[in-house]
């Protein structure tokens, strides 16, 4: 009796309806969107920053219920006025939000934006391997040098959304070994304490590590200046001679005189007993 009944609940589960997706926003709302509010990163070939880009972009979409305008296109029949102004709509968010060079490139008279999308993933995803390549020997050499803890982490986590971008994900103890490798050797006695953690740290955990410090030895730095001047101060007070007293100094100066006039007196003596 027990499998009838389970399958009649098996049954009943599997027939519920799945959630429906959202339904796009009306077009008189999606028109008075001002899309560069919600996407200020501009699409540039130069600046890689096509991950930027399609995250902020795609939060639009999702927002709105517009993500089915870019993945897929309905037959001519089921498009709608009211879909054809959204359509628009898309297409000149995309137009408004990529630079002069992308838009040269991808620019077409009279096109969706399922099309134009798919131009513009296809202009930043083509090539991945070969980008791979170079992306990933960039990302292996780079060190820190004089930079700052933030500057150096945010160029190796640009160099990994890029390789994420194009499909090559870096993966987190990868990114954070990377990380150490790279590091000012005054740090090195930092890396057994970030290696030995359990569980093991992350990139952003190791970073925040490394930025307090990074404080630390900069404050370090500062009390050790302080003392270095402080010290340095007090050697010259005690090397400086002490300056002679006016009594001294007249008394040296009567000395002179005292002799010039006993010459006199010997000088004068010595005519008298000729004469």
């Amino acid at each position: 009796m027990s499998s009838p009944a389970h399958s009649s609940s098996s049954s009943s589960v599997s027939s519920e309806p799945l959630p429906d997706a959202p339904q796009p926003a009306p077009a008189a709302v999606v028109q008075q969107v001002n899309i560069r509010l919600h996407v200020p990163v501009l699409l540039d070939l130069s600046s890689a920053n096509y991950g930027q880009w399609c995250v902020l972009f795609e939060s639009v979409l999702g927002k709105f219920g517009l993500d089915d305008f870019v993945r897929s296109a309905p037959p001519i029949a089921q498009r709608t006025a009211e879909w054809q102004q959204i359509d628009h709509t898309v297409v000149n968010w995309i137009y408004t939000t990529i630079n002069k060079t992308v838009f040269d490139i991808i620019y077409r008279p009279r096109v969706s934006a399922f099309t134009l999308w798919g131009d513009v993933e296809g202009l930043f995803l083509d090539n991945e391997l070969h980008r791979a390549v170079y992306l990933e020997a960039e990302l292996r050499s780079i060190v820190q040098g004089d930079a700052t803890i933030d500057k150096y982490c945010s160029t190796l986590k640009r160099l990994a959304h890029k390789l994420r971008d194009i499909g090559q994900p870096v993966s987190e103890p990868s990114q954070v070994l990377n990380l150490l490798r790279g590091l000012n050797p005054k740090y090195r006695h930092v890396k057994p304490v970030i290696t030995s953690k359990r569980p093991p740290h992350t990139f952003q955990s190791a970073r925040s590590f490394l930025a307090l410090e990074e404080l630390q030895m900069q404050h370090d730095d500062k009390m050790e200046a302080g003392q270095a001047l402080l010290a340095s101060h007090d050697r010259q007070t005690l090397t400086v001679p002490p300056a002679p007293s006016s009594g001294s100094a007249s008394g040296s100066r009567s000395r002179p005189k005292s002799k010039g006039k006993s010459k006199q007196k010997s000088s004068g003596g010595g005519s008298s007993g000729t004469s």
